[in-house]
């Protein structure tokens, strides 16, 4: 049997940077310290008395500076798994078995729209990457929950789907998914003691008219989602103009 994926922390955004007050602070401790045993040998008191005043002033400041270092991002605490093979391969399939039902296609012609499915959602994610600065790491699950991105802000988690249309409509199904996956989400990181803000991101890669999407926009209105736990972001990019972006050679 295969071996479980191991938890493991979501990402490393940059290595600690050194903290020069407490270096120097440190220091200057240790010398008061050091000329406290050189003058205690020659026995001048009020040096000596002197020198530990400084030092414990020293002390102090580094217990100060010490306890007001930032509080750790959501990068370094939140615990994630790579989205299970099998799992995403499910995904997939539902996903293009939904739009070959939208055109009415058998299962034997939809070869090509694994293709244009996995094109369209990468296509869309770079330009979400673009529009964050925070990391943003594809295919992963919290809480048992999988989600095709995940954006990792200082105090904010952002689940993000992918839905691919050549229809003016989302199917329910995807929407039942999605609001019970963010759900889970929200329960993990209550009992995680994680205080932080939750948000689903939906982005629709769409190969519709510009009547169609003005229509498909109408639908996905909050009453689509009236049991949501989180707020919802819709994003809507067209296919063909992330291909000229991303993939055309001509300017």
């Amino acid at each position: 049997m295969a071996d479980e994926p191991t938890t493991q922390p979501a990402v490393e955004i940059e290595r600690p940077k050194p903290n020069y007050p407490l270096m120097i602070i440190g220091g200057f401790v240790f010398l008061c310290l050091i000329g406290a045993i050189v003058l205690s040998a020659r026995a001048d008191a009020w040096s000596i008395i002197v020198l530990v005043l400084f030092g414990l002033a020293g002390v102090i400041a580094y217990l100060y500076f010490g306890s007001v270092k930032p509080p750790l991002g959501l990068q370094h605490r939140l615990e994630w798994q790579p989205a299970m093979t099998e799992v995403q391969k499910q995904s997939l399939a539902l996903e293009v078995e939904g739009i070959a039902a939208s055109l009415e296609l058998d299962p034997w012609q939809t070869t090509e729209l694994f293709s244009a499915y996995v094109v369209a959602e990468d296509l869309a994610l770079r330009r979400i990457q673009q529009e964050h600065s925070a990391p943003m790491i594809r295919h992963l699950q919290v809480g048992g929950a999988p989600f095709d991105a995940l954006i990792i802000e200082h105090d904010e988690l952002i689940c993000v789907e992918v839905s691919f249309l050549v229809k003016p409509d989302l199917r329910q199904e995807k929407v039942d998914s999605m609001l019970r996956k963010m759900g889970t989400v929200k329960r993990f990181l209550l009992s995680q003691r994680l205080d932080v803000s939750i948000r689903l991101m939906l982005v629709v890669v769409t190969q519709l008219t510009p009547e169609e999407v003005d229509e498909l926009k109408s639908r996905l209105t909050g009453k689509r989602f009236p049991d949501s736990p989180v707020n919802i972001d819709i994003h809507f990019f067209d296919f063909e103009e992330l291909q000229r972006t991303y993939v055309s050679s001509e300017s």
